[in-house]
């Protein structure tokens, strides 16, 4: 089973897949149809909220709130003790809504860890967002002001589809974008503000590594040399949230012409928003899928997680 179309999930996946079927999210299904080549007829798309059989295990999937098609999924075998697999996902309060996980006595919880520590608990992707939004209003906003909003291959299309969607304007994508977009199942309404002609739009959605720092900034502004004079950046990513990090929706740099904003948003749960599921879900066991190094860090997250 395929959690997400994420490298750590898909990591030694080919085209040339032999053992039998890969079972996903539609969504993940287009995705590794189209970018590493696997045939239909080796894909079982999996239904969400909806109990099926797999070799005599009850399974049901739920949206997991990560990237686009990234599945929770619980499994229900004859034995009663049933596991629910995070993967990776972040909490919101819709999971606490449904039926199913209400009802479901998990027995063995294996959760995303990534951000099992006190200092991780950053915002709501909402309040984040909101944070992005204001920050462009209140920079230059002219025709030589170019905003960067980082993303992965999949992943932080919210922020960029929202920020388009409150500014009403369009934003830059590259052509391998598009082709990951139109598989991701956006309305119509929210494609119309993705172009390819960069010349249309002073918001560009570029590759994560691209803004890690101001000199690769700086590499990036010479590129764009003479046709803007202010580069604004968005690297948005819960380690912005660290030890020793201001506690807030974002923060500012400045070298010359360009500004870089770090933004902790995340696709993962926070430490709080961590704790609330485990309360929420009461297993018996849990297994932490993330740092989780031997049973002596694993015991440290999930005494944490109790405390």
């Amino acid at each position: 089973i395929l959690l997400s179309y994420t490298s750590v999930d898909y990591q030694g996946l080919t085209k040339s897949f032999c053992h039998g079927k890969i079972y996903c999210s539609s969504i993940t299904a287009k995705l590794v149809n189209l970018k590493i080549g696997i045939p239909w007829d080796k894909i079982q798309v999996l239904p969400i909220n909806q109990k099926i059989n797999i070799a005599g295990i009850d399974v049901i999937c739920f949206d997991a709130n990560h990237c686009p098609g990234s599945l929770i999924i619980l499994f229900e075998p004859p034995n009663g003790k049933a596991v629910l697999h995070t993967g990776d996902f972040r909490f919101c309060e819709e999971m606490t809504r449904n039926s199913i996980l209400q009802t479901c006595g998990v027995h063995t919880l294996i959760l995303d860890t990534t951000y099992c520590d006190p200092q991780y608990d950053f915002p709501k992707q909402e309040a984040v967002i909101q944070f992005v939004i204001e920050s462009i209003q209140a920079e230059t906003f002219n025709s030589k002001t170019l905003f960067l909003i980082g993303s992965y291959t999949i992943g932080k299309e919210r922020l960029f589809v929202e920020v388009a969607r409150a500014l009403q304007k369009k934003v830059y994508i590259t052509a391998s974008k598009l082709r990951i977009l139109e598989c991701l199942g956006f309305p119509q309404e929210d494609m119309q503000f993705f172009t390819l002609n960069e010349q249309e739009s002073q918001i560009h959605v570029v590759p994560m590594w691209t803004l890690a720092s101001f000199k690769r900034l700086k590499y990036v502004s010479n590129q764009y040399a003479g046709r803007y004079s202010l580069i604004v950046a968005f690297s948005p990513t819960g380690w912005s949230f660290g030890k020793g990090k201001k506690k807030s929706t974002g923060s500012r740099w400045q070298q010359g012409t360009i500004i870089r904003y770090e933004v902790p948003y995340s696709e993962h749960s926070s430490f709080s928003e961590l704790k609330e599921f485990v309360k929420f879900v009461s297993p018996v066991n849990i297994i932490p899928s993330v740092n989780n190094h031997g049973p002596e860090s694993s015991n440290a997250m999930v005494s944490c997680l109790l405390d």
